[in-house]
């Protein structure tokens, strides 16, 4: 995912300018935070994690406003798929630090020895990154001792921050989890995600805050036609009531996915309830339409949303997708296969 570039306002913006940022929703960091001597503003429109009415996403522009002026690990709850690589990439921008790095560590993508390598072996990020800002994805799937291993450095953060002498980078988690499942499962990162939920945000998935789906679904409608160069596509009121109504188990990563494929398969013109998937549109199905249905269709487009969110789920892991949904990675491979040809068929290659 494109993360869009953080606007600066000018230092002693105008009357005017300073009416437009009033109307929209921005991010006001305290006086405090400043850059070369320039107040910072943070235009939260662009980015879909912050867009909605919902008192979720309310807290959660409060949530960074607060931390954005402090150096302390900071914890994201949240499902997958809910940008908070984008919450955390923000939260950098917006602190006094906004000048240093930002790296962001793939924890499904490394061993245990290369991450321990990557962060704390000599010259790794927790020595060298001094006081940029690393996001680490998945805290809770961490190995245990490099959970051990963070806990620690987090006291002892602590510590020198008390004494005065606090350094180096911040640390930003994000985490899926069950806190009655991991207090049996896993100790350790219980202790963890404890440690640092004072400091912590949990993020609502959209099945929760529906009323932010009409307002997400137009914003990424507009993202995507200007990136495909597809023109203006507006969402028919029938459309956005069926999109509201679905659960998405991919949250904002599933809607982005359902709109480019309706988007890119038509010319500007209004979103109806025909161009979803059908997954959507029959998810509440009580009767048949007495235009009929296509079944093997809907069986397609059903199956090819769960192999999706199981890739989504795994880090596009193909065995461990397999497992989730009881296949063999044979049989997934040959669905993929399939899927590939068909969408190569549709779009006429």
């Amino acid at each position: 995912m494109a993360t869009e570039a953080v606007e600066h306002a000018i230092a002693h913006p105008t009357s005017n300018q300073v009416a437009n940022l009033a109307s929209q929703s921005v991010l006001k960091p305290r006086p405090a935070l400043t850059l070369v001597g320039s107040p910072r503003v943070l235009p939260l429109d662009n980015y879909e994690c912050f867009i909605g009415v919902s008192t979720n996403v309310a807290a959660l522009k409060q949530f960074i406003s607060v931390q954005a002026a402090a150096h302390t690990p900071t914890l994201i709850i949240g499902e997958r798929g809910l940008r908070q690589e984008q919450i955390a990439r923000v939260l950098h921008s917006a602190s006094e630090n906004s000048a240093q790095p930002f790296f962001a560590v793939n924890a499904h993508s490394l061993d245990s020895e290369a991450l321990h390598n990557l962060l704390f072996g000599p010259r790794g990020m927790i020595e060298t990154c001094e006081r940029g800002t690393i996001y680490i994805n998945e805290l809770t799937r961490l190995p245990a001792l490099l959970q051990q291993r963070f806990a620690a450095h987090i006291e002892e953060q602590r510590w020198r921050a008390h004494s005065g002498r606090s350094n180096g980078p911040r640390l930003i988690f994000a985490t899926e989890w069950n806190p009655t499942e991991m207090k049996a499962e896993n100790r350790i990162a219980y202790g963890l995600v404890e440690l640092l939920r004072p400091s912590g945000f949990t993020i609502k998935p959209l099945r929760e805050r529906s009323e932010d789906i009409a307002y997400l679904a137009r914003h990424l409608a507009g993202r995507i036609a200007k990136r495909l160069n597809k023109g203006p596509h507006e969402i028919a009121p029938g459309a956005l009531k069926m999109l509201s109504d679905y659960p998405w188990e991919g949250n904002i990563d599933e809607l982005e996915a359902a709109l480019e494929s309706a988007i890119a398969a038509t010319q500007p013109q209004q979103i109806d309830e025909t161009l979803l998937p059908s997954r959507i549109r029959y998810s509440a199905l009580k009767s048949i339409p007495a235009s009929g249905i296509d079944l093997p269709q809907l069986v397609d487009d059903f199956e090819r949303g769960l192999i999706e969110t199981a890739l989504r789920q795994t880090g596009n892991n193909q065995t461990k997708a397999s497992a989730l949904l009881g296949l063999r990675v044979q049989t997934l491979n040959m669905k993929l296969k399939r899927f590939k040809e068909q969408a190569e068929e549709g779009s006429g290659e």
